[in-house]
Formats: C-alpha cells, structure tokens, sequence
C-alpha cells in the first residue's frame, strides 16, 4: 500500500490524519512532531514489508544531513506515543539486522456510515448489585510512599492480600481487585468510586519500605459521608508483613461489626522467606501488565519464588494462573500450554488442597483442552463449594455452562461475577459471548459495549461486537468494528472474511480468508472452520473442525450451539464429532 501523503489512514485501532499531523485513538488526539508523521507515514506506505534504515533514512530525512541514530531514536519516540512494546509490538516490529516493519494492518479511514444506535440495553435487575450493602467494601490500590518510588509493586501486592483476606469473611461483600484498581492512579471522588463499585466502603493506605522493615498506614472511609471509622499505622519488619495484613483485616472487620473467624487467621502459615514473598509480589505486578513480556516476567518471578520457598501456595497458584493467561493469548501453543497448567495447578493443589481458585482453573484444563465435561463439572462445583464469592471461579463455572449450553446457569453464573468485580472486562465479554451463542442479541450487544467501554483495546473485542452486529443485519457498521480489532491480525481477517461474505463481495471475503488461512492454519482451525460455515463450504468447513480437533484447538470446545455453525447441525460428520467429543448431538 502507498497512501499519499495526506490520506487519512485506519493503522490498527488508530485514525491518523497525516495533513494535521494527528492520530487519535479511544477518543483521545494526539500531536505528532512532522518528521515522526513521515515515519509514521512511510511504514505505513510499505506495511507487512521490511523497511531498513537506510531507506528510511532517504524517504523520511532525504532534505537534512543525519545518521542512522536518529532513526532509531525517532522510532523510540513513535513506540512511546503509541504505546507499543518492543518486546512484543502491536505496530512496529523489529528485524534483526535488516530493519523495521509495521505490523498492524492498514487501510484507508472509512468513516462508518451513520447507523441509529440506540443506547444500548438497560441492565436487568438480574445483571446489578442492587442496593448498595451496608456490608459491602472495596480496596483501592495503595500508595508507594518510598523515597525510590520503587515499591509500586509491593504495595499493589499489600492491598491485594488484605482484599483476598477480607474476601473470605462471612457477610461482607469485598469488591474485585481488578474493578477496585481501575482506579489506581486516579484522583476520583469517593463518594462516585463508592456508586460505581457498588460499595458502601473503601480502604485506602500507603506503603514506605526502607530496606527490612516496612510501614503500612490504612483507612477505612464511608463512601456516603467521606468518614473515616477506623485508621492504623504498622511498623513492623518485612518478615512480619502477614501479621500486618491479619491485623488491617481484622480491625477492619471489627469496625464493620462483620464476624471474624480469628483462628482461620491465626492459622496462617508464618512468612519463612522474605524473599520469596518479594518475588511473588513482584511476580503479582508483572502480571497485571497483561502482555506477553510481562507474563513472562510473572512467570519467571514465581519460579524464582517457589525455588526459595517451595511451600509457598499463592507462588504456586500465580504461576499456574499466568501460564493459563498465556495460553489464552496464544502466546504459548496449547500443547505446551496446558501441560504447564495442568501440572501447576497439581502442585498448588498439593500445597493448599481446598484453594477453590485453582480447582476452578483445573475445570478449565478439563473443560478447554481434555473435553473431559464431567471432570469438569466436578472441579468446578467443588470450587463453587468453597467460594461461591470469589469472581474466577463464578467465571469459570460460567464458562463450563456455556459450552454444555445450559444458557440461564450460565448467565446467572457470570452476573454473580459481576456483581462482585462490575468493572471486570473479560467477565463483560463471556456475558457477551453466552447472550451471542443463546441468540439474546441485544443483550449481547450490551454486554460487549460495556467490555469496550472498560477496555476499548481488549483482545478479540472488536471481533465479538462486530459478530453481534453482523448477526444483527447490520453489515456496515460490523465492517466498522472488525476495522478496529488491532489485538490479533488473524481475528480481523476472520471478520473481514464473514462480513465481506455477508456484502456479497466474494473476491475481498475470499482474499481475507487467505490470509487468514495463512496465518492461523495451526493455531486457529475453529475460526477457519466457522468462516468455511458461514460461507456454505461444508466440506471445508468440517475438514478445519476434523483439523481443530486433532490440533487440540482451546476453542473447540464451544463447538455445540456455536451461531456460525449452525448450518452443520444436520451434517452427519459434524455429528459424528460430536460423539468424539462426547458431546450430545
């Protein structure tokens, strides 16, 4: 592609209009400096090609005199303005020794046409907290108060623990982590973070560490007045920092007048490693970065964590969560993936038998990779036995509903997520996912916006809304979405290949599904398979299932109920798998 100059370009999920040297993404416009819009604009011009630097340097700089350094110091810049990782880019990859490649697709902007959106859904009763409980409490991320600003992490780590801990107690209702740090870093009223959680109460504190000792100051805040009932200071030595987070629970949990189970915390086992719970909650922060370098990093840090410590169960428990992370992603293959999993979560389960999150995650290893239903069923009503309050493991249930197509379990199971952790993206998109797959569209519709609205670059979400709306007879506007979808290059040439089929332009839909098919013959079978569906190609359509089916594709398991294939339903070698699945025709 070689736009001109002054082309209003579509580059992954940004508009970027070269004349007024601007990009803007989620709502928000951004300057560029002119000579990083010609970069910009040059890469895009050869998008998918190597470019190296001495040719940038005669497209970008042909009128000044520079060296090579400016092009690789212009290039950082453009990776900090678009936030993107070297290690792991969504827009501008490294070539080792030949140059630079934009890898984010490119297209000209098309301004989708004008569709009457009505606002989406009102949320049904079913799918709110309701009342706000006079027992409800959230933990807001704490602040680092050290004079290196280097212990993020560890207090990140402190409010987490003290959530968990709280989480526990009988009649109180703890929000999510990941809703109560969405606002980490932001100045927001208490009294709109108390309405938007849903929580009657906030916990606030502060963490200054200096070398082995660590003080921690935490306040309890009524989100209606802004009264404190309750404030503490600890200053104790790093090897006590349980005791701390007991003793912030437990005074706490008196001031709420909530009951406390004193013995369940005097049982906890002492911190024997100073180090090694460091490593776990370095690990904890790596984690939440969410990208592939970070995962990395997680991981790296909770095996360096068990190595010091090998009874260290929350250790244990992390680490089989990011390799489940990872796969997910696609950042590992599945083969590699699950058998990491399966044979974390064992060990966790060995060190703290009755840990309901990892029973959960053991569901979803026989529910995902095994397709052993039963077993999972099994894990996960145990998990649900021990922690119907904990968001994951109501998640989890979810997903083992949805894929048996028990539709209203499964709802229920997801809005009971929700209702604890409401600003939870991927619990908004598996409420999505579940009202797509029971043909509730417009709740589906709903569901996907709010995830958007939460985290507008969330993988595969543009891909999801932009079946909604396909499904909705709106083509232009599911065009529109699957534009967007900048997390996995694969996930748009799917959309593009449905919805240029739904057009009636066969030659762009069958262009995409090339491309598609070249990019994701070994990872992504299943959605090849339901692009050959909707297109009528049964035989290719099969033969991608057959194919999915012995690459132990994660998300084969959704098969049954699957929209996109309902066409195959009366096959009889879709049947015939099914059987092989052990799933009811």
């Amino acid at each position: 592609m070689n736009p001109p100059d002054n082309s209003v370009l579509r580059i992954g999920a940004l508009r970027v209009d070269p004349a007024l040297d601007e990009i803007c993404t989620g709502g928000a416009t951004i300057k560029l400096e002119p000579r990083t819009m010609r970069l910009l604009v040059c890469l895009a011009g050869h998008a998918g090609q190597v470019v190296s630097v001495e040719q940038l340097l005669d497209e970008v700089w042909h009128d000044v005199v520079v060296n090579p350094d400016s092009v690789y110091q212009a290039i950082a810049m453009l990776r900090r303005v678009l936030g993107d990782d070297a290690k792991a880019p969504t827009y501008i990859a490294n070539v080792l020794r030949r140059g630079y490649r934009l890898v984010a697709p490119v297209a000209p902007w098309v301004d989708a046409p004008a569709v009457p959106q009505a606002d989406p859904p009102a949320i049904t009763s079913s799918e709110t907290t309701g009342p706000i409980s006079d027992k409800s409490i959230a933990v807001l991320p704490f602040s680092d108060l050290s004079e290196e600003k280097d212990q993020e992490y560890f207090a990140d780590g402190m409010a987490a623990e003290i959530l968990y801990l709280l989480a526990n107690l009988p009649g109180l209702t703890v929000i999510g982590r990941t809703s109560s740090f969405q606002f980490k870093g932001k100045s927001e009223d208490l009294r709109a973070i108390g309405t938007k959680l849903g929580a009657a109460y906030v916990v606030e504190g502060s963490v200054r560490r200096s070398r082995d000792r660590v003080r921690i100051g935490a306040q309890l805040i009524d989100t209606k007045t802004g009264a404190h009932r309750w404030s503490d200071t600890y200053d104790y030595p790093l090897g006590e920092v349980l005791k701390i987070q007991d003793s912030i629970a437990a005074e706490i949990a008196r001031a709420l007048q909530v009951t406390l189970d004193v013995d369940a915390l005097q049982s906890r086992p002492g911190l024997r490693n100073a180090e090694a719970y460091d490593l776990y909650l370095r690990g904890r922060h790596a984690l939440d970065r969410f990208d592939k370098s970070g995962i990395e990093q997680a991981a790296g840090f909770f095996q360096q964590s068990l190595d010091l410590e090998p009874t260290l169960s929350l250790a244990a428990s992390w680490l089989a969560d990011t390799y489940f992370v990872a796969v997910l992603n696609e950042w590992v293959p599945p083969s590699v993936g699950f058998k990491r999993i399966r044979d974390a979560t064992r060990a966790a389960l060995k060190l703290s038998p009755s840990d309901a999150f990892m029973l959960g995650l053991q569901g979803q290893v026989s529910l995902i990779y095994d397709w052993d239903w039963a077993a999972a069923e099994t894990a996960t009503n145990r998990a649900l036995g021990l922690a119907p309050r904990q968001p994951f493991v109501q998640y989890c249930a979810a997903r083992v509903s949805s894929a048996l197509g028990h539709w209203d379990k499964a709802v229920h199971e997801i809005n009971t997520a929700l209702a604890i952790d409401p600003l939870w993206a991927p619990a908004h998109l598996t409420l999505g996912r579940i009202r797509y797959r029971s043909g509730a569209l417009p709740e589906a519709e709903a569901a996907f916006r709010r995830m958007l609205r939460i985290s507008p670059t969330y993988a595969w979400g543009h891909w999801y809304m932009g079946l909604v709306l396909l499904a909705r007879g709106q083509p232009a506007a599911s065009l529109a979405e699957f534009q967007q979808e900048a997390s996995s290059v694969s996930a748009r040439y799917a959309g593009l290949a449905l919805v240029y089929h739904a057009m009636g332009r066969k030659a762009d839909s069958d262009a995409a599904l090339s491309r598609l098919t070249e990019e994701g013959a070994n990872d992504l079978a299943f959605y090849i398979a339901e692009v050959h569906a909707s297109r009528g190609e049964s035989d290719e359509a099969i033969a991608w299932l057959n194919r999915a089916y012995t690459q132990k594709d994660p998300e084969l398991y959704l098969i049954k109920g699957d929209p996109l294939l309902k066409g195959l339903e009366r096959d009889s070698r879709y049947k015939a798998l099914l059987r092989k699945m052990k799933l009811p025709e």
